[in-house]
């Protein structure tokens, strides 16, 4: 059965999607004007997994414009909210601020979100209507780039089964360091579609990078260089390895990068990265 809400008279919001209605929400984000690789990225993986997120205690809601007759299609999406259960992780755009609120209305209706990832524009709405409710633990504005030109000086190679011992220490550091990723990989997986590339120095692993793709390029995940290896040049090295390998194959790589890190902008723009667009990332907990 439908679970309509109406957030006003012309726009309905769906709140148990099918999946074929998911990948027409991933077609309409594809063709905005704005950044949202995390949602991007998240639409993506339940398409190519077949998941439906409320059938696993997980929530996406569908804002449209009811009012036409072919209303469900790329021309008439307002706007998407997803969270993962438990509402760890929210990722939310829209093309109004009006739909942006009855989104997050229903989000929060099941709690502080821990996690929230929008685009820079959406950001600027919402933000203030979680300051009403919740505490910011930390945030970050993020600049989108992209490259499509092969940058010089590429050195690397793609993962093996050997590597998987080094992979799983580079899980570990960049949790520690970053405090955000994950420890359960599927490295066979990632090492068999060539989705994951290192870079050894003196017989050892040192730089270590993953990418994904979306509908539109691919996209660099987790660029990684050990810490006692670093302001040698190896993450420039490995990263121009991939942006030339996935140039072959996508028309343009993309990453996303705080804005304040000033020195990962300059290596990223060393490789001909330019910005497009800027995202957000926000932790929030309960006020105290």
């Amino acid at each position: 059965m439908k679970d309509y809400i109406s957030a006003t008279t012309a726009i309905t919001i769906i709140k148990t999607p099918t999946l074929k209605q998911i990948q027409t929400v991933s077609d309409w984000l594809v063709n905005l004007p704005i950044d949202n690789p995390n949602l991007e990225i998240a639409l993506n993986y339940l398409i190519e997994h077949q998941i439906i997120p409320h059938q696993r205690g997980g929530l996406v809601a569908i804002a449209y414009n009811s009012s036409t007759a072919n209303s469900f299609d790329i021309e008439n999406i307002q706007g998407i909210v997803m969270a993962k259960p438990g509402n760890t992780n929210l990722l939310i755009e829209s093309c109004n601020y009006s739909i942006a609120k009855s989104l997050l209305a229903i989000a929060t209706a099941q709690g502080c979100p821990q996690k929230v990832c929008t685009s820079g524009t959406v950001k600027n709405w919402i933000r203030p209507l979680l300051l009403q409710q919740y505490s910011s633990a930390r945030e970050y504005d993020q600049l989108v780039m992209v490259c499509n030109q092969t940058p010089p000086g590429a050195e690397g190679r793609w993962a093996i089964p050997q590597d998987k011992l080094a992979l799983q220490a580079y899980a570990e550091a960049y949790l520690k360091e970053r405090g955000s990723g994950s420890l359960n990989h599927d490295w066979d997986n990632l090492i068999e579609k060539r989705a994951i590339a290192v870079l050894e120095y003196e017989n050892q692993i040192v730089s270590v990078v993953r990418y994904i793709t979306t509908k539109r390029d691919a996209l660099v995940i987790a660029p990684f260089t050990f810490a006692k290896f670093r302001r040698h040049g190896f993450a420039r090295k490995l990263l121009a390895f991939l942006i030339e390998e996935l140039l072959h194959i996508y028309p343009r790589v993309r990453l996303w990068v705080d804005e304040d890190n000033i020195e990962a902008i300059r290596l990223y723009q060393s490789l001909d990265f330019h910005v497009i667009g800027k995202c957000y990332s926000g932790y929030w907990k309960e006020v105290i």
